[in-house]
């Protein structure tokens, strides 16, 4: 599928842009699962993304075992709901990793937390419940006392046979955990993809060196690296790039041979000096251009070679923001994550809209979760480059195109919280 093909001289005639639904689901639509896999050991699988389904060979836990510190007893039925005062002889004791002796009719054996319930008995009782009389040789016991209390049945965490991981699971520490509790110690992951990334603009400047007139410092390639990293992506970083095709063009030429996908800031627009768009179209084809949203009107989308292309607008804010809305949930498939689009939550609206605006807009906002549903304040200065606003937001409020709205409008949220991880 090709769209928004265009040259870029200044009198082109303008072209329609596509909306914001229609741009996720054509990226992806276009994204490819990662087709290799590796195995890794517990301790190396955080945040790797699973490659095929778990299933457990054992029974969690494999035998009876008791849920408490307490006294296992051999509950007949003379001794079954009685009001109190009935006494058990203690035969056994029994710890945690030992295994007890047959308890006969009437006795009680001295258990502990996760110690496996001995044959014979039929119910345990916790210690705090108990009396010890004669010397401690026997309990007495004051509370009616059913069948099977307190006792946490064979498979009653996990049934042998049983998936407890799913393909496309991103692993945490939980599931981490829940492998190792079936004897797991190894798991297949999809490989790392590996993401390439310049950065155009004869205006930036590194970091810790001084500015020269008309100069700013590159906060998008730290922005990004770090998007990246959180990700889990192995990331190949050519830095800044000069603004010419040639510059351009070799450097998409070096990372498409290597990675799975390209991702540059700026340079994707209309301008003379905006080289990205041309250079793309050079050597490969762009399926998506420019958006029908506000900031990151000048998102592009394609290919070079067999290297997916995602250029994102050079303005801090715009980068961010489509990064999080477009690229995240593009490479999250391309991991193989199974989850891979953005979720939302419904807040109120602090505030009021009152122009009706022909783009759908992503309004920089904090929450007061003071109420419910939580309100939401826009910060006062909204425009693309306020990079400060991205620390102060709690997230994202989408506001459709041709909308207009007082205070208490419920909409949208993107919370930045979920959306960096």
């Amino acid at each position: 599928m090709k769209q928004q093909q265009a040259d870029c001289a200044c009198d082109e005639i303008p072209q329609s842009l596509i909306s914001t639904s229609e741009a996720l689901a054509l990226l992806i639509g276009s994204a490819r699962v990662i087709n290799t896999t590796q195995m890794v050991m517990l301790d190396d699988a955080l945040d790797r993304v699973l490659a095929t389904d778990v299933r457990a060979t054992i029974n969690v836990p494999g035998f009876d075992n008791s849920a408490m510190d307490g006294y296992a007893l051999h509950l007949q039925e003379d001794q079954l709901g009685v009001a109190g005062g009935v006494a058990f002889e203690i035969t056994d004791r029994i710890p945690a990793g030992s295994i007890g002796n047959v308890l006969a009719p009437g006795c009680a054996a001295r258990i502990f937390t996760g110690a496996p319930v001995p044959e014979g008995a039929n119910t345990i009782i916790m210690q705090e419940e108990c009396e010890l009389i004669e010397k401690g040789s026997k309990i007495e016991i004051y509370r009616p006392i059913a069948y099977n209390e307190n006792i946490r049945p064979m498979g009653n965490d996990i049934q042998s046979g049983s998936v407890i991981l799913q393909v496309g699971l991103k692993l945490q520490p939980q599931a981490i955990a829940l492998a190792a509790s079936v004897g797991v110690n190894v798991l297949e992951v999809f490989n790392k993809i590996k993401v390439g990334v310049f950065f155009t603009g004869d205006e930036l400047v590194e970091p810790g060196r001084a500015l020269e007139a008309g100069q700013i410092f590159n906060s998008n390639r730290y922005s990004l690296v770090a998007l990246l990293n959180k990700l889990g992506c192995e990331v190949v970083n050519l830095g800044n790039v000069e603004d010419t095709l040639d510059a351009t063009c070799s450097a998409l030429e070096r990372l498409s041979a290597e990675c799975d996908l390209v991702i540059t800031t700026g340079g994707v627009s209309v301008g003379e000096e905006d080289h990205v768009k041309p250079a793309v179209e050079k050597l490969g084809e762009l399926s998506l251009w420019r958006i029908k949203m506000k900031p990151g009107k000048p998102l592009a989308f394609g290919n070079v070679g067999d290297s997916a292309f995602i250029g994102l607008p050079g303005n801090p804010v715009s980068a961010m923001v489509t990064f999080l809305l477009f690229a995240r949930p593009f490479i999250k498939k391309m991991q193989g994550v199974s989850d891979y689009l953005n979720t939302t939550v419904r807040v109120e609206a602090n505030f009021d809209w009152h122009r009706s605006k022909p783009r759908r807009e992503f309004i920089r906002v904090c929450l007061d979760h003071n109420t419910a549903p939580a309100k939401a304040s826009q910060y006062p200065k909204q425009g693309s480059d306020i990079l400060s606003s991205m620390v102060w937001a709690d997230g994202l409020i989408e506001i459709p195109e041709k909308t207009t709205f007082k205070s208490g409008e419920i909409l949208n949220f993107y919370p930045l919280s979920e959306m960096m991880l």
